[in-house]
């Protein structure tokens, strides 16, 4: 019997031995390799950015994984409790391994053996090291998932020492995947309730902390017993902790289980796609590829959305004015085809109509998975084209022969409608501020957004840039300039109506759109300093020195051009456009903001007597505020009585039409004192929209029914000369009326009482030296080599006069 115990003593001494170095070498096992467990001071996980219009509703959401980040101190008690009472109760005593945890997890996994699921004892800490720092440790071998527990334990008592319990909580309920692709409580919030994480009740919390277990486990819409089970069990656990009272409890368990879970990945609000986009291109150029799907963005765009509506709903309305027969939506394959045996041979035979001399014949292959091309090749077909067949109710089925295009990126698409295209881009002249956006009649099927990705000529929308720089370099809009047919050099530019007025003055000129004119223009000035304006007003980068460049022949954007003319009610600042106006990180500081203009008197005191605070103005000077002062004044006469007459709405506005060489292209922008818009018409693939289509008749009336919905319960505002300017016509005034004292000092009385009046009616005269300028390189007759005869008296030949404003029945240069 002595020797039985002795034997059992010593086997129970050599397994506590080797249990002992057994555990030692595991120790030491798995302290190889032992991830850093500082890196959870610094860590951010990848958070999904949201974007809002101007007046704070979301249109768009940028993610990989569905997770809005919420810091802890915004995380409600009764939340926290839910996941406590589920997953850790004791985590704000223990020191981030729980060993009464795992001692009852080891009574009760042995007590249980073969009949129930095994208990786990996991605390949040250690889910926090296994989730974030051990992703791929407990894959493998049995040893490799006792090495991987292991070193979870050592990982969560040192992160134990440099976090704090608030600071590893924060990590856990934005990390925790609680599925339907939802990653952190508020998005799961949103997903399975569509309210925020601060809105949740008792009950819903108590939901939501029952998920972590395995959220497959209790999906409502399969199982719902279970996950109403489930959910009063967490609801009780949370009573017994005292994290909430009986009457709570029984209100909570009584509560019925309403959810309508929404999966959301990255989405768009289809009527704001052009700005959303806009949006992710800005940000991975400014910060990087991933930094939309990654940094947890809270982005307010500038976009208004009433002005998003009417911009589609004007552009809308005239493109199928113009265009009739136009065909929205995919229109379902051409033919069918056997798919079997030797398609490649049968699809190169096929005969069909070509919708564009571009375009690529392909068969749907593979359960609608591929197109199969002429030469046997197969590409994917894109989710986008998917949905478009869908949504047209002509889903692809295999065998369907349709037509194909290609992308910017070379891959291909279904070939999208060829019909009249448009785009329009409306900017706040004081801020640069985007508001809205329509890129055209297909932008959500095809990715193309016309404002900002075409390129197209301006054609005469152009000449206000030539102008500009002839009045900053000293002509006025009194100079005279010759309209006679250009002779020589090479190339004879015609007006639009094919005839010419002799000599005009500058301003009536671009009233009229004269391009004889404009050429004199430029050829004074220069190209290369047209191309340096064209450079500050944002137009072009590098305009050729050329001067078919001075009549628009260079190819911009709606958007840079609309950016260009927001300079002349801005006082001749330039403002870049910007498609949102501030950017915070998930914890609400501010990244980066567009308005940079200051206002030394917005912190002072409140005084009703003094008036509103003055903003002051900002932008980069391009030209001065005198010049962009009369260039307004010109184009708002271009509207009064030149070539954009029809876009007049009984508001102050101002503009230009343009129209390019065979009618392939039709402008008009135009601005009120605060909005700038402009608008552009034409076929992607550039061909005449119809004999005498010019900028005023087609664009014109966009321009007209946007800007009047979008000043629709605004006040009435004026165009208003700067102090600054006023100062300047005032002094040059005042140097007329000493002039007119020497040789009529009755006029200049009656001028100097006028001027104390304060009226304003009587024409001024422009007495600066540009005005007396007269730009003729009309060439003078030669004299005849007839016998000199004395001439007959007659009246000397007088070129024809300039007409105040374009006839109607003219055309716009």
């Amino acid at each position: 019997m002595r020797v039985y115990l002795k034997i059992m003593a010593l086997t129970v001494l050599v397994s506590i031995a080797l249990g002992v170095i057994g555990a030692v070498i595991l120790v030491n096992m798995a302290l190889q390799g032992l991830p850093d467990h500082q890196k959870l001071a610094n860590y951010q996980p990848a958070v999904s950015s949201v974007i809002y219009s101007s007046d704070g509703r979301q249109i768009g959401l940028f993610a990989r994984q569905n997770r809005s980040y919420i810091p802890i101190e915004q995380v409600p008690d009764h939340v926290i409790g839910a996941f406590m009472a589920a997953e850790d109760k004791d985590f704000y005593s223990h020191s981030g391994v729980d060993l009464m945890g795992v001692g009852r997890a080891v009574l009760f996994n042995i007590s249980n053996l073969g009949e129930r699921r095994m208990q786990g004892a996991s605390t949040i800490t250690q889910q926090v090291a296994e989730n974030v720092l051990l992703l791929d440790d407990a894959r493998g071998s049995t040893l490799d998932k006792i090495l991987s527990k292991v070193r979870e334990a050592l990982v969560s008592i040192r992160i134990e020492e440099v976090l704090t319990k608030d600071q590893i909580m924060e990590i856990y309920v934005n990390q925790i995947f609680l599925g339907f692709r939802s990653y952190g409580v508020q998005a799961a919030a949103q997903t399975y309730f569509g309210k925020d994480v601060r809105d949740l009740t008792i009950a819903q919390a108590a939901y939501l902390g029952a998920l972590p277990k395995g959220p497959n486990n209790y999906n409502p819409l399969r199982r719902m017993d279970r996950a109403v089970g489930r959910r009063n069990w967490v609801i009780e656990r949370m009573k017994e902790n005292g994290f909430i009272t009986a009457q709570q409890a029984a209100a909570a368990q009584a509560e019925p289980l309403t959810v309508n879970p929404n999966p959301r990945g990255s989405w768009t609000d289809p009527e704001a796609g052009e700005f959303v986009e806009e949006v992710r291109r800005d940000l991975i150029r400014r910060f990087g590829k991933d930094a939309p799907y990654s940094r947890g963005f809270i982005i307010r765009s500038t976009v208004d959305l009433d002005k998003q509506k009417y911009a589609r709903e004007a552009l809308s309305a005239s493109l199928n004015r113009l265009d009739p027969r136009r065909t929205r939506g995919f229109t379902g394959a051409v033919g069918m085809m056997n798919v079997t045996g030797d398609w490649p041979a049968r699809l190169a035979k096929a005969r069909y109509w070509r919708p564009d001399p571009r375009a690529v014949f392909a068969i749907v292959l593979d359960d609608a998975q591929y197109f199969g091309l002429t030469n046997g090749s197969k590409v994917p077909i894109p989710e986008a084209d998917k949905d478009w067949a869908l949504r047209s109710g002509k889903p692809l089925v295999d065998g369907g022969l349709v037509w194909l295009g290609r992308r910017d990126d070379g891959t291909f698409q279904l070939q999208r409608h060829q019909g009249i295209q448009g785009a329009l881009v409306s900017i706040d002249v004081q801020t640069g501020s985007v508001i809205a956006m329509a890129g055209g009649m297909d932008v959500e099927d095809s990715g193309f957004n016309r404002a900002t990705q075409a390129k197209r000529q301006p054609g005469s929308s152009f000449k206000p840039i030539i102008y500009a720089a002839a009045l900053e370099q000293g002509l006025t809009p009194e100079t005279k300039i010759s309209d006679e047919r250009i002779r020589g050099g090479g190339w004879s530019p015609e007006n639009a109506d094919r005839r010419f007025y002799g000599v005009m003055t500058l301003r009536q000129a671009l009233v009229m759109s004269r391009n004889t004119v404009t050429v004199r223009i430029a050829r004074r000035v220069g190209m290369r300093r047209v191309a340096d304006y064209a450079r500050r007003f944002g137009v072009y980068d590098d305009l050729p020195n050329d001067l078919t460049m001075a009549l628009g022949a260079g190819e911009t954007t709606v958007l840079r051009l609309t950016s260009a003319f927001a300079v002349f009610p801005n006082g001749g600042r330039y403002i870049p456009p910007v498609f949102y106006d501030r950017l915070q990180d998930p914890r609400g500081r501010t990244v980066w903001r567009s308005d940079r203009r200051s206002c030394p008197a917005c912190d002072s005191e409140l005084n009703l007597d003094a008036g509103p605070p003055q903003i002051d103005p900002w932008g980069v000077q391009v030209v001065s505020p005198r010049t962009a002062w009369e260039m307004t004044g010109i184009l708002r006469d271009v509207v009064l009585k030149g070539t954009g007459r029809g876009v007049d709405f009984g508001r102050p506005v101002a503009g230009k039409t343009g129209t390019t060489s065979d009618y392939k292209d039709a402008w008009f922008v135009g601005f009120s004192p605060s909005i700038a818009t402009g608008v552009y018409v034409g076929y992607d693939l550039p061909r005449t929209i119809y004999q005498g289509a010019s900028g005023g008749p087609v664009a014109g009336p966009i321009f007209r029914q946007y800007m009047m919905k979008a000043h629709e319960g605004r006040p009435v505002e004026d165009f208003n000369a700067s102090p600054e300017v006023k100062r300047e016509i005032e002094a040059e005034e005042r140097m007329n009326i000493l002039a007119e004292l020497q040789t009529n000092p009755a006029g200049a009385a009656a001028t100097l009482a006028q001027m104390r009046s304060g009226r304003t009616d009587a024409p001024r005269v422009d007495t600066r030296p540009g005005s007396s300028i007269v730009i003729d390189d009309t060439p003078t007759p030669r004299p005849s080599s007839a016998p000199k005869t004395a001439p007959k008296t007659a009246p000397a030949a007088t070129p024809a006069p300039a007409p105040t404003a374009a006839p109607k029945a003219e055309k716009e240069g």
